[in-house]
């Protein structure tokens, strides 16, 4: 799943490919994929879509590698989950039910999961303003694309203006660069399978 954004609109259009080249259900989901992507471009709120696809339920469905969704119904129940994780606000997800593993574990602590957010709100409103100040009026901007690099691969294709198609580490989540046949992630050290 590949999720763009705007700078201050939020989520934008989404991405979704299966294993599987040519199969039926891929070419299913990349229409799905221009639905979400168009209707996200003309104001259908990102919450519309997470209601009406988290807990539905159907085959595969099961564990999942990520640590904030452990468990999920349905492909489209992850993959509805992890948008709202990554795209809605703390309060917004509060109403959907939908929390990282570190809320859950606040909740289950007694503790109120909202006072993490107010304090990284407080952290970020900080560190925005102190930049203000320190960047001289003459400086320019560094790249857009180049400020969303994880790892080396990242790094040269926003340099290159292409990109490479490799998967993502299963682990932590960074793009892999390739080694030899297989791939390798700079993060973690993880492979995909090769020794």
């Amino acid at each position: 799943m590949t999720a763009s954004s705007y700078p201050d609109d939020g989520l934008g259009e989404v991405f979704l490919k299966l294993g599987k080249q040519g199969s039926t259900l891929a070419g299913v989901m990349d229409a799905f994929s221009m639905a979400i992507s168009i209707s996200l471009q003309y104001g259908v709120p990102l919450e519309t879509w997470v209601e009406k696809f988290t807990n539905l339920r159907f085959e595969p469905a099961g564990m999942t590698d990520d640590p904030d969704i452990r468990m999920a119904t349905s492909v489209m129940d992850y993959i509805f989950r992890r948008l709202a994780l990554d795209h809605l606000s703390f309060e917004e997800r509060a109403g959907l039910g939908i929390f990282t593993a570190e809320e859950r574990a606040m909740q289950a602590n007694g503790e109120d999961p909202a006072s993490l957010h107010d304090e990284e709100d407080a952290r970020h409103d900080s560190l925005a303003q102190s930049a203000e100040i320190a960047r001289p009026a003459t400086a320019e901007a560094a790249p857009a694309s180049a400020n969303g690099a994880h790892s080396s691969v990242e790094a040269i294709e926003s340099r290159q203006g292409r990109t490479q198609d490799a998967p993502l580490c299963l682990t932590c989540g960074t793009k892999m660069r390739p080694a030899g046949s297989c791939y390798v992630c700079e993060g973690c050290g993880s492979t995909s399978g090769c020794s």
